[in-house]
C-alpha cells in the first residue's frame, strides 16, 4: 500500500512538473524572441517599404553568408585544437596559434555584424534609424539573457 501511494505521489509530481515546464516553454513573454528569422523582426519593427525590404534582403544574405563562412572556419579550428588533446606532437605553441586565429576570426565576425547594422542604418529614414538604434541597444543590454541582434 505504501509503495503504491509513493508511486502515485511521484507520478503526480512528475505530471505537475511537466505541465509547468510546458507552460514556461510556450509562454509568450515580453523578453521572448519573436518566431522566425531576426530579419523579419527588423523589417516589421522598422516598417520598411518595398525598396528597403529588397535592399535589406540583399544585405542580410551577404551578411549571413559571411557569418556562416567565419563560423565554419572557427568550428574547424576548434576541432583541430581539441583533437590535439593527448597528441604528443601537439605543442602549446600550436594551441596558442590556433586560439589566436580563432580570436582573429571572432573579431572579424563582430566587425561584420557591426558593418551589417551600419549598412542597414544607411537604408533607413532618420526615424527608422532611431528605432534601429533602440532595437540594437536593447538587444545588447539583454545579450546575457540570450538576445542578440
Amino acid at each position: 500500500m505504501k509503495k503504491n501511494l509513493l508511486l502515485g505521489l511521484l507520478l503526480l509530481f512528475l505530471v505537475v512538473m511537466n505541465g509547468i515546464l510546458l507552460l514556461m516553454l510556450f509562454q509568450q513573454g515580453p523578453n521572448r524572441r519573436p518566431p522566425g528569422p531576426p530579419g523579419n523582426f527588423i523589417v516589421k519593427e522598422l516598417s520598411f517599404d518595398i525598396n528597403q525590404m529588397e535592399q535589406f534582403k540583399e544585405l542580410s544574405q551577404g551578411h549571413m553568408h559571411a557569418i556562416r563562412r567565419i563560423d565554419e572556419r572557427i568550428r574547424r579550428l576548434k576541432d583541430e585544437l581539441f583533437n590535439g588533446i593527448g597528441d604528443e606532437q601537439f605543442t602549446t605553441q600550436h594551441a596558442d596559434s590556433i586560439t589566436t586565429l580563432i580570436a582573429q576570426l571572432s573579431k572579424e565576425k563582430e566587425l561584420n555584424v557591426f558593418n551589417h547594422f551600419e549598412a542597414v542604418g544607411k537604408i533607413c529614414t532618420p526615424e527608422q534609424r532611431a528605432k534601429l538604434n533602440s532595437i540594437i541597444s536593447e538587444a545588447l543590454h539583454h545579450h546575457g539573457k540570450g538576445r542578440r541582434p
